[in-house]
């Protein structure tokens, strides 16, 4: 917004001081980007500019440990039977652990996601329906509530030790039936925004 009224006041300034505002505009430009680019992007394994974007970067924080989530719900998922394993869904709690899954379980074997939230609702689940489900971010008493025969199978975490939502709100990950509702029923009544 008003890129084309600051271009038009530009244009009526004497030539060295059209020049000098430009170089001032792009000079902010450049390092607000700067700024932006390491608030978003991890620039160094450690050190100051890593703990800057850690500490003003919630997000980023999130996506620790998504290698060792995916390797755990695959472990877990070569634990089972294999009557198990024939008919089994990885349900996620949000839409990281849900980029984790989908992004980096195709490696391992592990089927699409499945999630409550945002637009990953929309997606829907698998059909056939799963019926046993690997639960990832859920409390046991959340679990217990939403699915039948829930049981503590893995631990969520990461070796950086950076506290996120996965190793600090809900680092248990469960193996369960499917929902104590019909999928049809639960999918309209379920649906998640995070």
């Amino acid at each position: 917004m008003g890129a084309v009224a600051g271009e038009r006041w530009v244009a009526t300034l004497r030539r060295p001081w059209g020049r000098a505002v430009e170089g001032v505009f792009f000079a902010g430009l450049v390092a607000y980007g700067l700024f932006v680019y390491a608030l978003i992007v991890p620039l160094a394994a450690d050190g100051p500019l890593k703990r800057f974007a850690l500490k003003n970067n919630g997000d980023l924080r999130e996506e620790f440990g998504w290698d060792e989530m995916v390797k755990t719900v695959a472990g877990i998922r070569d634990s089972l039977p294999a009557e198990q394993r024939s008919s089994l869904g990885v349900f996620v709690g949000n839409y990281g652990e849900g980029g984790a899954v989908e992004i980096l379980g195709p490696a391992y074997g592990l089927p699409m996601p499945i999630s409550l939230t945002n637009s990953a609702w929309l997606r829907g689940y698998s059909v056939p329906t799963p019926t046993t489900l690997i639960v990832v971010g859920f409390s046991q008493k959340q679990a217990e509530a939403t699915f039948t025969s829930c049981r503590w199978a893995g631990h969520n975490g990461n070796s950086a030790g950076i506290k996120n939502e996965e190793s600090e709100d809900h680092p248990d990950i469960f193996v369960c039936g499917p929902p104590k509702m019909p999928w049809g029923e639960f999918w309209r009544t379920h649906e998640r925004y995070g």
